[in-house]
């Protein structure tokens, strides 16, 4: 991964989303291609436990992008 940027949402004391974007390579066959891609984590607190992942949602790709 290269580039990551994270943006914090924070709806409540026991709720909050992290959308990540960064940049994905793949290569096949000697061939590589990056696109920008964007993830949505969902995170609610537990008494006792702290911060945990309640969702991870994958929000889309903007190709063609620097």
């Amino acid at each position: 991964m290269v580039g990551l940027k994270p943006f914090e949402y924070q709806s409540s004391k026991n709720e909050a989303e992290l959308f990540n974007e960064f940049k994905l390579t793949t290569e096949f066959n000697n061939v590589a291609a990056t696109d920008t891609v964007i993830v949505k984590a969902s995170l609610i607190y537990v008494e006792e436990q702290g911060w945990k992942v309640d969702d991870v949602e994958f929000v889309g790709q903007l190709t063609g992008r620097d």
